[in-house]
């Protein structure tokens, strides 16, 4: 799925609307409604949500999983761990490794700076505006949280 949701654009001006410091990076709502009503069952998607898969690897800083809500709800949404608590993930069935961001291709400081801006622009988790973000796009909150960070965009190499 992740795949398929990179070659659709899904990730492309997508926001970073979860940063909990020290737990997670949590992301997966599209730039635009109508591109999000595709993917998530939850915004009418006409596909089913994935099955929960076994986890055989233990979290870390860096690792990428589906984000979900219970068992078989992980559909487009994803979070990256963060050190020292999202090493704790992976108790929950949705809660599988899908693979790492690295320290030596500078993506834990890349990870690092988003912490440092949440922090500096002083949003919080802004778990709140998913709603709004899911009906309205960037466009619903960009003007309320312009110092969000966000993925420019996302493409096979």
């Amino acid at each position: 799925r992740f795949l398929e949701l990179v070659d659709d654009g899904f990730f492309n001006d997508q926001l970073l609307y979860r940063v909990d410091p020290g737990f997670v990076i949590q992301f997966g709502i599209a730039s635009d409604p109508q591109l999000q009503s595709r993917w998530d069952p939850k915004a009418g998607a006409p596909i089913a949500p994935l099955p929960d898969e076994p986890n055989r690897q233990k979290f870390r800083a860096g690792s990428v999983s589906f984000a979900g809500s219970g068992i078989d709800s992980r559909s487009c949404h994803f979070c990256i761990a963060l050190e020292p608590f999202g090493e704790d993930l992976g108790t929950s069935p949705h809660e599988t490794v899908l693979g790492n961001i690295e320290v030596e291709d500078g993506g834990i400081l890349a990870l690092e700076s988003i912490v440092r801006n949440r922090e500096d622009q002083g949003y919080g988790n802004l778990l709140d505006i998913q709603g709004s973000l899911t009906r309205g796009g960037n466009a619903a909150v960009i003007s309320q949280y312009p110092g969000v960070d966000r993925i420019v965009a996302c493409g096979r190499i």
